[in-house]
């Protein structure tokens, strides 16, 4: 939507009501990887997709996320859910007003699941439009993926998978000489549990997995699965009557 002027939006609302809203963050990922990794790679495959599908909209990545966690390394900055939940919704409310009625929200950090979650709510509840989240944070749409190509254990932040994502789109992003195996202190408990942690209580470089094991073909077959998928939900979401 940022390369289009307002008459565009306008035509295209004629025909399509689905607008789309990547959600990143701006935090560490590790040594070896960029701090706008996650809202490069929300907008990457959301503006796939949408081209794919041919009946949606794409706004530019919400860049910032709730990434507290991440505090302690530097470059990091963080939102409060607070107020990732009131971006996330007043860019909702201005889309609907404009005539967007069926609104995605992808979600590509864990951190902001809470805040993305509340927001949707609200959408729905205040102002009666149908939405959709897809939250990598809780589920995404390719746990198949991981459970077939990923050998790391505990692969959660900018290890194997989140490295190969990025190889396979901007592999001149990766500092490659800085690519190690942290150590990792995994916090076990005994029944399913959530327990808050600090990023650097449970790894000395920031990353969680491996990321030696990353490779651009892995993280080609992995946006190519992504994107069909985000696709098909994107045209089943635009294909509901409300």
């Amino acid at each position: 939507m940022g390369k289009l002027a307002w008459p565009d939006v306008q035509e295209f609302l004629k025909e399509h009501k689905t607008v789309v809203i990547p959600v990143g963050s701006f935090e560490q990922h590790g040594p070896h990887l960029p701090l706008e990794t996650d809202a490069h790679t929300a907008f990457y495959v959301c503006v796939k997709a949408a081209e794919k599908a041919g009946c949606a909209l794409v706004v530019p990545p919400i860049s910032y996320g709730v990434s507290t966690h991440h505090m302690d390394f530097p470059g990091t900055i963080t939102l409060s859910n607070h107020t990732l939940e009131q971006v996330i919704f007043e860019i909702a409310a201005s889309l609907v007003k404009h005539g967007f009625k069926k609104i995605i929200i992808h979600n590509r950090h864990g951190g902001n699941s809470n805040a993305v979650g509340s927001a949707a709510n609200r959408i729905k509840m205040e102002l009666g439009a149908f939405v959709v989240v897809d939250d990598l944070g809780v589920y995404g749409l390719t746990p198949d993926f991981t459970k077939k190509y990923i050998e790391t254990p505990f692969d959660i932040h900018a290890g194997e998978k989140e490295t190969s994502a990025v190889l396979a789109t901007q592999e001149e992003w990766v500092v490659k000489d800085r690519i190690t195996k942290p150590t990792i202190k995994q916090i076990k408990m005994k029944y399913n549990v959530i327990v808050p942690f600090r990023t650097k209580e449970v790894s000395d470089t920031g990353a969680i997995g491996d990321p030696t094991k990353a490779t651009k073909e892995k993280g080609e077959i992995y946006h190519k699965m992504y994107v069909k998928r985000l696709a098909e939900l994107i045209r089943e979401v635009d294909c509901i009557s409300i």
